[in-house]
């Protein structure tokens, strides 16, 4: 039977970045519950103990395949039907668009909206959809220096701001010191590194320079956006006012209203104007909110978050794209648990999971991983070591490690049960159903797994005090490979630190500061830095890596072009959405 205790507490995490409130009501599931449904959410780590004996798992020799990102218009714009007797009908041309989002109105510069950021903005660089790579944006060219201290980026001369006016050094300058004051009081998304100096040699030409060699900042700096050097500077900034969303990008911003924005196509466009004339943005309070306007005809195009499937595959009329959330599920393993500090026992967890009956239970939602990394990234390891599901050698391992069945199904060692409590966040439609999974495979090989499931304050709270033995959770998979703060031991620090399972690698930390300051930031040399670190991860078990959520992008038949990818985002060739009449 279900067994529930509830308690109250005044600790709470806004977010992930450890702030106090208050915490609700939390759930203990007896581990006696037949199989139904819960969960919880993200992923981390481990701690070897030296000297254990670790069984490596089998390599696979066959590469992983490569998630088909979709390229502008492939696949997904319907073809027009041809006849051999007639040219083919012309693509719509001009038209207007409603699209719904969840989320709020402000118009600060790194929480307005993402469909504000990238139609009305751009950056110096831009991911490629297909492997996340950096290619030129506003930015013609780029260069880093042997010693990775300077960045150099050549800017386009055929750019203009929304006013008319001219793009220059000047204003990329202003918001890169705009952004990296340590007066700034907005939301933060871009990881400057070490002291930056930004400087322009020249009116097209910007040189950035670090104290120390700081790959990543290539990627962060990259992709922050760049607005005029006016904006930038003004009192008000980061909190633009509506006078003030001048940018570069393919639409111009029109006006805001109560619940929405109105914008309108940049003919002047330097890669071409859009094809739909006219757009509005609608905020939505929430998901259910914002299906009900769908259903209602009032949109044309909305989001999906991982989870929400089960609900928007009800809807008529609707056409649904999915592509890979930049997003892994998985359970972590806490270090400080005297049983989990034993390597073998946390391979023997991994062999016993069937990662194809979790796939089967989220009814594609989902896709199955092997670490922490996308496929098709420009980073990710070819060839990675994987855990197949092998009950009997799960089994084995823990006989091996003194684990043995005394007569009662639960396997033990010195008189004690191999005992382990779950975590998993409450309600979550992804994890929840996962965590009852868990347990029942847990079941099969003698491991007794006591379920608690938690409102997502307490459970951050949880995660951030390292209160648990495992802890199944879902964690952003950064555009730049660098995932330093989940893995390495300067991160283990309660309270603040992402390194909930106190993992510590002497390797992966060296490992990871190596692959800072690689000569000219050599995109082969950081991936194979990086691919150790993943090998090192997988055979380590810190965690047990299960799956990738998949988002999803809701349109009418009207709707053409999106391309939503997992590095590039979903508004990355807005200019070549267009409508039908």
């Amino acid at each position: 039977m279900f067994s529930i205790s509830k308690s109250v507490t005044r600790r709470q995490r806004d977010g992930e970045s450890g702030r106090q409130g208050e915490r609700e009501t939390g759930k203990q599931v007896s581990p006696s519950l037949p199989l139904s449904l819960s969960s919880c959410l993200l992923v981390l780590l481990f701690a070897l103990v030296a000297c254990t004996p670790v069984t490596i798992p089998t390599s696979d020799e066959t590469p992983s395949p490569i998630a088909a990102t979709p390229r502008p218009g492939a696949t997904l714009v319907p073809a027009i039907p041809t006849t051999t007797s007639e040219p083919p009908a012309p693509l719509p041309e001009g038209g207007a668009i409603v699209i719904g989002v969840v989320g709020s109105m402000s118009l600060e510069v790194n929480a307005m909206s993402p469909f504000l950021q990238d139609a009305v903005f751009e950056s110096l660089l831009q991911p490629d959809p297909a492997t996340g790579a950096l290619k030129p944006a506003l930015a013609e060219s780029f260069q880093v220096s042997a010693d990775a201290k300077t960045l150099t980026f050549r800017l386009r001369s055929d750019v203009r701001w929304h006013n008319g006016d001219p793009f220059t050094a000047d204003d990329v300058v202003a918001t890169i010191n705009a952004f990296a004051s340590p007066n700034f009081r907005g939301t933060p998304v871009t990881d400057f590194g070490t002291n930056v100096r930004a400087a322009a040699v020249n009116g097209q030409t910007v040189q950035i320079t670090f104290s120390e060699g700081y790959c990543p900042a290539l990627t962060s700096i990259g992709t922050m956006k760049v607005l005029p050097r006016a904006v930038a500077t003004s009192a008000n900034f980061p909190r633009l006012m509506p006078a003030q969303m001048i940018g570069t990008g393919s639409l111009k911003f029109a006006a805001r209203g109560d619940d929405a924005f109105t914008l309108e196509r940049n003919a002047d466009y330097y890669r071409g104007a859009p094809h739909i004339e006219t757009w509005m943005l609608r905020i939505f309070a929430d998901a259910a909110t914002m299906r009900a306007a769908f259903a209602a005809q009032q949109i044309d195009a909305m989001p999906g978050a991982p989870g929400e499937y089960a609900a928007i595959k009800k809807l008529t009329d609707a056409n649904i794209l999915a592509t890979d959330a930049p997003e892994f599920i998985a359970l972590m393993f806490n270090a400080e648990t005297v049983i989990l500090n034993d390597g073998r026992v946390r391979q023997a967890l991994n062999y016993a999971l069937d990662r194809s009956v979790l796939l089967n239970d989220l009814g594609g939602q989902a896709r199955t991983i092997d670490t922490s990394a996308l496929p098709g990234h420009w980073a990710y390891p070819a060839n990675l070591p994987r855990y197949p599901y092998d009950p009997a050698r799960a089994k084995q391992i823990l006989a091996d490690a003194g684990w043995r069945d005394a007569g009662n199904s639960i396997l033990q060692k010195d008189g004690k049960p191999l005992r382990l409590e779950l975590w998993a966040e409450a309600d979550d439609p992804l994890l929840e159903p996962l965590a009852f999974r868990l347990r029942e495979m847990y079941a099969a090989i003698g491991v007794q797994v006591v379920l608690q499931l938690d409102n997502r304050t307490g459970w951050i709270v949880r995660a951030f005090d390292h209160r648990f033995d495992m802890l199944l959770l879902s964690r952003k998979i950064p555009l730049d490979p660098d995932q330093r703060w989940y893995w390495q031991s300067d991160q283990n620090v309660k309270g603040s630190g992402f390194n909930f399972g106190s993992y510590a690698s002497t390797r992966v930390d060296a490992l990871g500061k190596e692959s800072l300051r690689v000569a000219a930031c050599d995109s082969a040399a950081r991936a194979a830095l990086n691919a150790e670190i993943h090998r090192i991860l997988i055979t380590e078990a810190p965690v047990a890596f299960l799956l990738a959520p998949k988002k999803f992008w809701v349109t009418r038949d009207r709707v053409l072009g999106l391309a939503p990818s997992p590095f590039a985002g979903d508004y990355w060739n807005v200019n070549e959405w267009r409508v039908k009449p």
